[in-house]
């Protein structure tokens, strides 16, 4: 036989199940908040993209056995170097332009002077705080172009890529 005091439980159980399901649906729908440890991940995005790109240019292709990175460097080529970049860094699959800019940089040993740089390409001027740096270690052989103040010799030069989103 049922009771009032199995109606009270039949009650108290509704209404828990109810108070559970109402908890549950705000915590999921609630909104994200980003603390400032979490806006470091679009410059982790933005700094492996350009750690792509350069491994992707440093591929020697079957032709002549060097890589668009080399022949860029060893040419002193800055529009090689920038169409190339450009291409990977600012490719999507929709219309819309990334308008990502670079400055690149390459570091080379002398046996006088130590380590020096030398400015390969310059996209724009930086404006922004939040850039990144990708590096990449390219080996490159002679001859270079004239004007590089590279020793004439096989070396093993850094370059490195400051990016920014525009």
């Amino acid at each position: 036989m049922v009771n009032e005091a199995a109606q009270l439980y039949t009650i108290e159980g509704v209404g828990a199940a109810i108070l559970m399901v109402v908890t549950a649906y705000l915590v999921i729908s609630s909104t994200t908040i980003f603390t400032p440890q979490d806006t470091h991940i679009s410059d982790m995005q933005l700094q492996q993209l350009g750690s792509d790109a350069l491994a992707m240019m440093d591929i020697a292709d079957a032709y002549n056995g060097k890589s668009t990175l080399q022949l860029a460097i060893e040419g002193n080529n800055s529009q090689m170097f920038l169409q190339s970049f450009s291409r990977l860094v600012n490719s999507t699959t929709t219309a819309y332009d990334d308008g990502l800019k670079f400055n690149t940089m390459v570091y080379y040993r002398t046996d006088s002077s130590g380590i020096q740089p030398f400015k390969l390409c310059n996209n724009a001027d930086y404006f922004r705080e939040n850039a990144v740096t990708a590096t990449r270690w390219v080996y490159i052989t002679p001859p270079f172009d004239a004007t590089l103040p590279f020793d004439n010799r096989d070396q093993v030069v850094l370059v490195e890529v400051l990016l920014w989103r525009n």
